[in-house]
């Protein structure tokens, strides 16, 4: 399986993710960032099939995706599950960013082969549980 940073994400806490995920080979998951495999600005129309062809699942911070109907649809049509990370009041810091993905990466991988695609899942820093779309 993949996991798929898109570029709401610093390129760095992919390369970070991966890095700590390496170890663990044997679970079978990559990470990648989605401006260094799909290059920077890449319409989400264009990208998002992509993910879905190679079974990957999309960590972003755009809640965007699952307000604007068609991106959405096309997640649901292309069997896409998203983690959405909803920013505190007054956004992320760097490392309030680095925490969560860090603190939440074992349920994201859990979910992210348990769960039945398309899903959606939305990640907030003071909820102890994620909330499923």
């Amino acid at each position: 399986m993949r996991i798929y940073f898109d570029e709401n994400f610093s390129h760095r806490i992919a390369a970070g993710m991966r890095e700590f995920q390496r170890a663990r080979r044997s679970e079978g998951i990559e990470v990648i960032s989605c401006p260094e495999e799909f290059g920077r600005g890449v319409a989400d129309e264009d990208w998002i099939p992509q993910v879905a062809s190679k079974q990957g699942v999309i960590l972003t911070q755009d809640l965007n995706i699952h307000r604007t109907k068609a991106q959405w649809e096309l997640c649901q049509q292309n069997k896409v599950g998203v983690f959405f990370f909803k920013s505190p009041r007054g956004g992320w810091s760097h490392w309030m960013i680095v925490r969560e993905v860090v603190n939440r990466w074992e349920e994201i991988k859990r979910l992210a082969t348990t769960s039945k695609r398309p899903f959606g899942w939305v990640v907030e820093t003071r909820k102890t549980q994620m909330k499923r779309l």
